[in-house]
């Protein structure tokens, strides 16, 4: 899937979105961005800059052929999120460039938490809160696949959890463990609760193709 049509598959996540009370999900504390509830929503596309924003805040690094992928986000005094990675080069610890990932429309904000590089591309995780209010948000993951030359999004795809059709709200705590490759897969651990049960977590594994259909 390109950067022109960046990925926000609502109808097979809208079952998953709801507006019943919880607690937002721990990502060491820390809060996550929004889908759309009914229709497809307008996303911008990315910014690509050679400039780290002011206000960057890094959550996980990784290292990379020549350099090191940094995953993070911008907010305003601590809220409203939006996620941002960016390569640093080994030699010369520059800034090569810095790509924003795009927040679907009627989300709240979100956030690039790990990063590593396999077959050529750098895979993204992005962690997504669906509302400003944390006793109805859901935390929500994605999975961003940027060039690692030149920062553009080349595809994206969500990673849901298998088998669960109830709505909840998941997350990755940091460390590279928790996002890696796996035989050639993007591998992800981490924990989700149900929204009918936000006090129950439960374990979170899910292996995805390494390229998301075009």
């Amino acid at each position: 899937m390109t950067i022109d049509r960046y990925p926000v598959r609502a109808a097979a996540r809208a079952s998953k979105l709801v507006l019943a009370g919880i607690v937002i999900a721990p990502w060491a504390a820390l809060p996550f961005p929004t889908h759309a509830f009914e229709a497809t929503p307008a996303v911008a596309g990315p910014t690509v800059i050679a400039k780290l924003p002011k206000g960057f805040t890094a959550y996980g690094s990784s290292p990379i052929e020549g350099g090191e992928c940094v995953a993070g986000d911008v907010t305003k005094e601590g809220m409203d999120g939006r996620a941002f990675v960016y390569v640093k080069d080994a030699g010369t610890q520059k800034t090569r460039w810095v790509t924003s990932i795009p927040l679907p429309s009627h989300w709240y904000q979100n956030r690039a938490t790990h990063c590593f590089a396999m077959h050529g591309s750098l895979f993204v995780l992005v962690q997504t809160d669906t509302s400003q209010r944390t006793s109805i948000s859901q935390t929500l993951l994605n999975v961003v696949e940027l060039s690692p030359t030149t920062g553009k999004i080349i595809a994206s795809q969500d990673a849901d959890v298998p088998g669960v059709v109830a709505s909840y709200s998941s997350w990755v705590d940091k460390g590279n463990e928790g996002f890696h490759e796996d035989k050639g897969q993007v591998a992800i651990s981490g924990q989700y609760f149900l929204m009918s049960d936000s006090d129950k977590r439960v374990p979170l594994t899910a292996n995805l193709p390494a390229h998301a259909s075009k």
